[in-house]
């Protein structure tokens, strides 16, 4: 349901910007579609705010949200939520982290969490996550090799972690993409907005999204399931 709903997006989007001929704006992003590196795409996805997806955004549905609320307290809040799909050949993302310290003065308790659901069985040629340990503690922010660990998760295990822990993609060497769902989760009381990755006015609004038309295979084949239902 998730694959499809994410895959469909693209192929929308990729063709909507085709036929508007958008290529050379998509460096700065659109609000439901930007690049993280060569064949790497974040996505909003408006199906995500539908009654069919509660299971991923309901605060009381969710499975993993007795956990987000051990670490954020019980007015844990959904912020943020979408895709990331990295196609095959795809190059490995610059490690970062995806927000930083709210003061730099002393470690605070962990302000936000993000949650990473896999879509299908991730192996080292399909481009998982790779994580930085320790790398959420002030003062430890930088990438080390020793303190590397890339779980290999099954498809739809959570995967949580703190928003200041340094990570990134692996390229996608495989010949399959590698959706994944994120939904990043803050406590209300702790007052916290991300000005940068979750702001509405730094992206170029791409508008209504073109059907792409299907093929002559694929009309050949919907003429042949009409007959058979007839």
């Amino acid at each position: 349901m998730c694959t499809s709903a994410i895959m469909e997006h693209y192929e929308k989007v990729t063709y909507t910007i085709k036929a508007r001929a958008l290529h050379s704006e998509l460096a700065d992003g659109f609000d439901v579609f930007r690049e993280r590196g060569r064949g790497r795409y974040d996505m909003q996805l408006p199906v995500f705010d539908t009654p069919a997806f509660s299971f991923l955004t309901d605060l009381k549905e969710a499975t993993w949200m007795p956990i987000v609320k051990k670490i954020l307290g019980d007015d844990a809040t959904l912020v943020h939520k979408g895709a990331f799909l990295s196609m095959p050949g795809s190059t490995t993302q610059v490690y970062h982290q995806d927000g930083p310290h709210l003061t730099t003065k002393y470690q605070r308790p962990c302000h936000a969490i993000n949650v990473f659901i896999p879509l299908v069985d991730l192996e080292m040629k399909n481009g998982p996550t790779e994580f930085c340990l320790g790398t959420h503690y002030l003062g430890f922010d930088g990438y080390a090799r020793e303190m590397i660990d890339t779980p290999l998760s099954a498809a739809g295990t959570p995967v949580i972690f703190d928003y200041r822990l340094g990570h990134r993609g692996l390229g996608n060497s495989s010949g399959e993409a590698r959706p994944i769902v994120y939904l990043t989760y803050t406590s209300a009381s702790k007052e916290f907005r991300d000005s940068v990755n979750f702001s509405k006015k730094r992206y170029k609004k791409l508008g209504e999204l073109i059907e792409k038309p299907i093929s002559r295979s694929e009309r050949a084949l919907k003429r042949e399931r009409d007959v058979d239902y007839t």
